[in-house]
Order: structure tokens, then sequence, then C-alpha cells
């Protein structure tokens, strides 16, 4: 089958009798420029879970999405397809989140990573890795880098808050305004399968497992910070205050990195890569490219 989108010819190498047996699906997408993009999307079985995964591009080093709490990898499709014009770039749900089956593993930052590398072990993808993290996602890849420094070539933060956000409420909120807020982070949970509340009630422990861990100085970093205005107070002077200790607070986690560069855009909510995906894009790729030099 054979259809030209957007001025790109896209060529089914597997048919659907195929992808429903197997859980595959491959494609070979001519892009704009040329070149041939291979992307796959499959559900990898971990024994006693599977993962959703959608492989794009081919090269090294492999970029890898680590996607925020209880957000979809096709939240980050435009993004994936810009990088993989220029090497191999990973995406994939969350244990229990959209097409991936729940795991059996708590909602904590040492099984996130667990759960990562026997993913990367299954399909074979050899380090070094360039890690994307957006939101909760940062938590993930900074646990990440702190088990496995070595096989880190580079870091990309997409509004990644601060482990001390919650530390930020508590000092500085009035006690009806946390109240409210920290309602979101509080369910009750009646079945396994509700594994965003069950990511939500596990935040605070994440923040307690990440603090302290430093990135290495000579990892290079890119940090992309928006306002997350859905988390911050609704009168003036507290959206002030607390815009300002979100960026500064981001910006503290580039302190003695060799090679870091921070990008602060007011006009930014907390999806960066939906809100401004060219720019986004284009800052992603340039740190790539400096990397792959």
């Amino acid at each position: 089958m054979k259809a030209i989108t957007n001025n790109r010819t896209v060529i089914r190498v597997v048919g659907l009798s195929l992808t429903l047996l197997l859980g595959v699906g491959i494609f070979l997408v001519v892009s704009g420029t040329g070149k041939a993009l291979l992307r796959i999307t499959e559900l990898v079985s971990q024994g006693s879970y599977s993962l959703s995964v959608r492989d794009y591009g081919k090269g090294e080093p492999t970029v890898i999405i680590e996607a925020g709490l209880n957000v979809r990898k096709e939240s980050y499709y435009n993004l994936q397809y810009a990088i993989a014009k220029k090497t191999r770039v990973i995406a994939y749900d969350h244990a229990g989140i959209g097409q991936s089956t729940v795991s059996p593993n708590p909602r904590t930052l040492p099984y996130y990573v667990q759960e990562l590398k026997a993913l990367l072990k299954h399909k074979n993808i050899p380090p070094p890795y360039i890690l994307i993290g957006h939101s909760l996602g940062g938590h993930i890849i900074r646990y990440f880098t702190y088990e496995y420094p070595d096989e880190v070539a580079g870091l990309i933060f997409l509004d990644h808050p601060h482990e001390d956000w919650f530390n930020h409420v508590r000092e500085t909120w009035s006690a009806e305004e946390q109240e409210q807020y920290f309602k979101r982070w509080d369910h009750e949970i009646t079945s396994p399968d509700q594994v965003g509340l069950i990511e939500a009630n596990e935040y605070d422990n994440n923040n307690d497992l990440i603090r302290g861990k430093i990135i290495p100085a000579d990892i290079p970093v890119l940090m992309i910070t928006g306002r997350n205005l859905g988390h911050f107070r609704k009168h003036e002077a507290g959206i002030a205050e607390d815009t300002r200790w979100w960026i500064d607070s981001q910006a503290s986690l580039l302190d003695g990195i060799n090679d870091a560069r921070h990008v602060v855009e007011p006009e930014l909510g907390h999806f960066p890569h939906k809100q401004k995906p060219k720019m986004v894009q284009k800052e992603v790729n340039q740190f790539i490219d400096t990397i792959m030099e």
C-alpha cells in the first residue's frame, strides 16, 4: 500500500494482518529530505508486563524519551519524528500507561530505571544514550544518570520540576491554597490499573529519591523551562513568585556542569514540545548535533 501525505511517501512494509497478530507495525517513511526513516511500533514483553514502544530512525547515539506523569508516548510524536531524521529515537508508554500493561513494580524511580534498562537490553540498544525527560521524566533520566553515568552522552529536560517544588508550596502558600493543591497528589486507589493516580501518589516519594543526586559535570545538558501555570497560585503576586522559583530552581540543577544551556521561554507552559514545537525541535536537534560531532 502506498500513499502520498504532506509531501512524503509512506510505504507499508508489514500488512495489517501481521500487525494484529504480532503487535508490531513497521513503516518506511521517505521524508522531504529524501532520507528513509524506519518506524516500528511494537509491544515488548518484559515477562509480567509489556511496554508499548515506538522506535524511529537509525544511528547512534540513541535518544530515549522519558514521558511525564501519566503522559502517553503520542504526546512526543512530532519531537520524535524530528529527531529521527538524524538518529534513532525511542519513545514508550510507561508500564500501565497508554498501551503498556501494568507492572507489578512500584512506581518509584529505581523501578522506572530498571524497566528502561530491561527494555534497552531486550532491544539490544547499546549505550551511550541521549536522554530526554519531560516533567517526571526528568526525575527518571536523572536517576538513570545516577545509576549509569558512563552510559549517558547528554541530558535534555523539558520543563522538569525541581524536587523541592512541594517544599516551596508548603513554605510559601496559604494553608487553604496548600490544601487544595495537594488534593491532586493524594488519591484513593481502588484498582492496580489506576497507574496515573498511583504515579501522582508516589510523586513526593520520588522527589525524596532524586534529591541530592547531582548531574556529573562532564555530561552536557539542555534545559528548556516554561511556566507551569496549572500548578501555580491563581493571584498575580503568587504567579510571579512561583514563576521565579520555578525558573531559578531548574537553573540550580545546572550548577557545576561544564556544558549547559538553559532556555527560558515565558510563553511556554508545561508541554513545551507541543506549545512551541519548532523552537523545541530546533534546540533539541542542535544539542544532539553537538554531541554527534
